[in-house]
């Protein structure tokens, strides 16, 4: 059982005009119900607004997985817990669907839910010994290259602990959150979603000279770009980041608040895993 839920704030794709209309129309039904509710139209790139978002009880999130990733980085420093509704394909985080959000939001309203704590990635990038970039990954870091069928070589530390030099097209650093997606797919593990653990996969290593490790999150991860010629690109949840230098150091953390997942209380991690395909019943 969590707490009231009474001010929430429900962010939608501003190109999207289905999710918008839906907005509305929880609006007038949160308004009813004796709630106070606003909406935000942000996209993937930038979510507006934040800083204004930190006495709210809960933020909805109208659209797919890449609506919730981009707001929840967004609002990692305030730890306003999110619930998605899923208006995309896939729809792993998003807990509501558009047929029967009223019966669930009922009963979370009155504190009916549970919560799913997640870790989250921290990291920042440092050239000639100053930082250039930072950030927060929900669901992974990926460096890889651009177009061009090239591999790129990389360095890695665990700790103190040197992991060895990779030659690969590219490594993802998957949090158990993110291992359902791009790092599954190059073949990685899945892990439950609230451990605390990261993955290391690499994307198509030379002469499968590094295989898929899970790591505690208890010390950082150091990955040094050895090589990139052509360009080498840090990517943050598949939807923003940066190019990196030869040179340049990856510093990966665990994040000291975690991110709050409101769960409905019938939710279950293997059934979602059923239902997306990801097991198979004999």
């Amino acid at each position: 059982m969590g707490k009231i839920i009474s001010k929430i704030v429900i962010v939608h794709n501003v190109e999207n005009e289905l999710a918008a209309n839906m907005a509305r129309q929880i609006r007038r039904w949160l308004v009813g119900e004796g709630r106070s509710a606003r909406i935000v139209a942000s996209s993937k790139e930038e979510v507006h607004c934040v800083s204004t978002w930190g006495d709210a009880d809960m933020i909805l999130t109208l659209g797919g997985d890449g609506t919730l990733l981009a707001v929840a980085r967004a609002v990692q420093d305030l730890g306003v817990p999110i619930l998605g509704l899923n208006l995309g394909k896939v729809g792993f985080l998003t807990e509501l669907s558009p047929t029967d959000w009223r019966e669930s939001l009922t009963l979370i309203l009155r504190g009916e839910y549970d919560m799913s704590q997640r870790l989250v990635i921290s990291f920042h990038v440092l050239r000639r010994g100053q930082e250039y970039y930072r950030g927060y990954a929900i669901n992974d870091l990926v460096i890889s290259c651009g177009s061009l069928a090239r591999m790129i070589r990389l360095d890695m530390w665990y700790g103190n602990d040197h992991l060895g030099t990779v030659r690969a097209d590219g490594m993802i650093v998957a949090t158990p959150t993110g291992s359902s997606g791009y790092s599954i797919s190059a073949g990685g593990p899945l892990i439950y979603p609230e451990l605390n653990v990261f993955a290391l996969t690499p994307i198509c290593p030379f002469l499968h000279a590094f295989r898929p490790m899970v790591l505690p999150f208890e010390n950082d991860l150091r990955i040094l770009v050895l090589d990139a010629d052509p360009d080498v690109y840090l990517t943050q949840d598949g939807q923003t980041g940066v190019v990196l230098a030869a040179g340049d150091n990856i510093f990966a953390s665990r994040a000291e608040k975690r991110l709050n997942l409101i769960r409905p209380l019938h939710s279950q991690y293997a059934h979602k895993l059923k239902s997306k395909g990801f097991v198979r019943e004999s």
